[in-house]
């Protein structure tokens, strides 16, 4: 007798799938939150640059499990998946995180990391480069949010056109309120 017997290939695959999901946006969620805590003291030390690319591994790790995953899941009922507007609008948020995440990789990281120890608010490029963050910032927690909200339902009675459109009005009223409230969430000089 096998050790997963048990369980069916779709099982196990979607058990990983929810460990993806609980990592990925798990990661994202306390990383956004500890950066804004870090933030509010104007700089960032060592260690909290450290607990920041802690959950950035996290967020990968979860979007990799996610992936292959989902691959697998895909594999086993193509048909079925190429015919849902719930599965393709989730692959539309999914494609967004990952292309977040490499642009948050490539730009975000690096310019924290140079900015470690130093005072956010009299920093020139702090300054011109904070909205970009606070963007990638909006982006990345509706994204996570609606991929937790598209996968936990059977089925979705909207077209794809209707979910993402949806989304895509959610992540302007986001972009919004981060814009808004830039010099709260993260002040500079410039004011």
């Amino acid at each position: 007798m096998e050790f997963f017997d048990f369980a069916d290939k779709k099982t196990l695959f979607l058990t990983v799938h929810l460990f993806g999901i609980a990592l990925g946006a798990g990661g994202a969620f306390i990383s956004d939150a500890m950066f804004f805590k870090t933030a509010r003291d104007n700089r960032i030390s060592r260690t909290e640059m450290g607990f920041l690319l802690l959950g950035s591994r996290f967020v990968f790790a979860g979007l990799i499990l996610l992936l292959v995953s989902g691959a697998l899941l895909f594999s086993l009922d193509p048909e079925r998946y190429l015919a849902s507007s719930k599965f393709l609008a989730k692959m539309t948020v999914v494609a967004v995180i990952a292309v977040n995440g490499v642009f948050f990789h490539t730009t975000h990281i690096p310019r924290l990391r140079r900015h470690v120890g130093t005072h956010l608010p009299s920093s020139d490029e702090f300054g011109r480069y904070r909205m970009l963050l606070l963007g990638s910032g909006a982006v990345s927690l509706v994204s996570w949010a609606l991929a937790i909200v598209l996968g936990t339902f059977k089925s979705i009675p909207f077209s794809y056109e209707v979910i993402v459109g949806g989304y895509v009005a959610v992540v302007a009223l986001a972009l919004l309120i981060s814009f808004i409230l830039r010099d709260y969430l993260l002040p500079t000089h410039h004011r």
